[in-house]
């Protein structure tokens, strides 16, 4: 029977899923062949894509100048069920196809064409241009091998990297990390400077220069309200004293200086609160709400960078008034949680029958009521980007779901309420070539890699990150609730779906069902941050480098039992 593949996308990422009927006699594992036309280009070329990883008795010769070998997947195969093919980019058209890799007599490999998937409808990677809602992603993996080789390529210390992403003289790697969602951001501004309309934003962070300098040249046509960020009192500081300080001066004097529409104290809520917002109205040329942007994404070069971040471009005035609406509300609490606030806040808006929108802070925690009650609806899974979700917030209702032997739930969490293995985890069984171990590893913790093996670099550790760039490794929040399913629900804001979030801060969200290819597009976004950090994570809890691909067909049936609910999941 031959090889079953689907394949899923988003804005500019593929993920793909296949699986076989049972084990292939010397299968050393599956190429992966692509089709694509590059956008902008009429050219269709075909090709495998290239592994990384070698033979386990096979000799690597690193080049002289250190880059990493790669060989096609015909002679490195990919002993796995499911890949996420990065390489591919927004306006791209691709399509691909599995085929197995089997060891001939004579020691050699052959595909197995008879054996192989049939190709993938043609897709073009990107958001629909009329669509409602129009997800956007980063590429914030500073844990990763290309990002080893690029600092030890450039001799960049952390700090130093950090400093380089806000560069205007050097913009490679910040383009690259920022991918399509800094390029949506910006470009809601240019078209208020352009067609000459207003924007109003609330925002908690404010120090990338490049936004910061598209906000001034709108002037008076922008509309900002502005906390104070996240302040800690000093040794001796009261709260009083530390919340007249302002983590976000800079910004606001050249705000200030260009005429923006901003207050000199405004939402200085921290220490104790949270103005926690990242949010963006513009209007139309009639002054009219038109687009609102939400999202988990700080308007600082780490939250463009260094942090697994989205941004949701919604294209309804509705939802868009409804954004404007709150605007207004915080603008007129200035510095303060006055009770018409929390009580309009505690009340969903209603969008329809399908979108609700909900603010924070609330009365009597009605908003995690309706996140459990959203999340406990689901019938097949649950993925999931968590921040710092505490102990008592959506999180432990996740954990309790997971296990339900009939849900499939998965995802990662920035910092676990109690670290890496804590109650928040599940038994889950992971494969590593003979390797059969159980883990709790279906809600996981991002990891670096700490020591160098086979074919890849040591990696930024956890603790490095956080202690020289920044405290989110994964910051989005988004929650998928049965996405391939009639009615889906996407959960997404800037809400961290904490007790705190509910109860101390302004935060906002969105419930929205039914939408199939928002759904898609998230947990394509989910699964390739979760394939990312498992194997980090793997490592971390065993302690037994994986230094090779088996050279013998006896990976299969493991991994095949390991995968049966997952690949039924993914539609196999």
């Amino acid at each position: 029977m031959p090889t079953k593949l689907k394949m899923y996308a988003n804005e500019d990422d593929a993920l793909l899923y296949w699986s076989i009927a049972k084990s292939i006699n010397g299968c050393r594992g599956f190429a992966i062949e692509r089709k694509i036309t590059r956008h902008g280009e009429n050219a269709e070329t075909t090709g495998f894509l290239v592994n990384r990883t070698g033979f386990a008795d096979e000799t690597i010769v690193t080049p002289s100048d250190g880059k990493a070998v790669v060989k096609h997947s015909t002679e490195w195969p990919f002993q796995r069920f499911n890949w996420t093919d990065h390489d591919a980019n927004t306006g791209d058209t691709v399509s691909y196809r599995i085929v197995p890799i089997i060891r001939n007599i004579a020691g050699g490999l052959d595909q197995l064409g008879d054996a192989a998937s049939d190709w993938s409808a043609p897709r073009v990677l990107g958001v629909q241009a009329t669509g409602t809602f129009q997800p956007f992603f980063n590429r914030g993996f500073v844990m990763a091998q290309f990002m080893s080789r690029f600092l030890a390529e450039n001799k960049l210390t952390l700090k130093q990297f950090k400093s380089r992403i806000s560069d205007a003289t050097d913009k490679t790697i910040r383009l690259f990390l920022s991918g399509d969602l800094r390029k949506a951001l910006l470009s809601q501004l240019e078209t208020a400077a352009t067609e000459g309309t207003d924007i109003y934003a609330a925002l908690f962070e404010l120090s990338d220069t490049e936004l910061i300098a598209a906000l001034t040249k709108l002037g008076k046509k922008a509309h900002v309200v502005l906390s104070n960020g996240s302040i800690t009192a000093k040794k001796g500081e009261g709260a009083a004293a530390a919340r007249k300080r302002d983590e976000n001066a800079a910004a606001r004097t050249k705000l200030l200086k260009a005429r923006v529409d901003v207050l000199a104290r405004d939402r200085f809520l921290s220490p104790g609160a949270l103005g926690h917002n990242k949010f963006l109205v513009r209007m139309d040329k009639k002054g009219k709400p038109a687009i609102a942007w939400t999202g988990s994404t700080n308007w600082a070069p780490t939250g463009l960078c260094t942090q697994i971040n989205n941004g949701l471009l919604i294209n309804d005035p509705k939802i868009a008034k409804v954004y404007f609406d709150q605007w207004k509300l915080l603008r007129k609490a200035k510095s303060e949680f006055p009770k018409t606030l929390v009580s309009s806040n505690s009340k969903p808006k209603m969008v329809g029958g399908d979108v609700a929108v909900w603010f924070t802070r609330t009365t009597k925690k009605v908003d995690l009521a309706a996140l459990d009650e959203a999340v406990q609806g689901a019938r097949e899974g649950v993925l999931f980007l968590m921040f710092m979700p505490g102990s008592s917030g959506l999180l432990s209702t996740v954990a309790k779901m997971s296990g339900d032997p009939k849900l499939f739930v998965r995802g990662v969490v920035s910092t676990l309420p109690n670290g890496p293995g804590d109650e928040s985890a599940v038994d889950v069984n992971i494969i590593n070539n003979d390797v059969h171990t159980p883990l709790h590893l279906d809600i996981i913790q991002p990891q670096g890699i700490t020591h160098p093996f086979a074919n890849f670099a040591a990696e930024v550790t956890r603790n490095q990150f956080l202690s020289q760039v920044g405290h989110a490794i994964i910051h989005s929040k988004v929650v998928v609730v049965d996405p391939f399913s009639a009615s889906p629900t996407v959960i997404t804001g800037s809400h961290n779906f904490s007790a705190s979030a509910s109860g101390k801060n302004d935060e906002n969200f969105l419930i929205i069902k039914g939408n199939k290819d928002l759904a898609e597009a998230y947990a394509v976004n989910i699964e390739g941050a979760y394939q990312h950090y498992v194997y980090r994570a793997f490592l971390e809890k065993t302690d037994k480098p994986f230094n090779g691909l088996k050279d013998n067909d006896t990976w299969q049936a493991p991994k095949l039992r390991a995968a049966k609910q997952e690949l039924e999941f993914w539609g196999l």
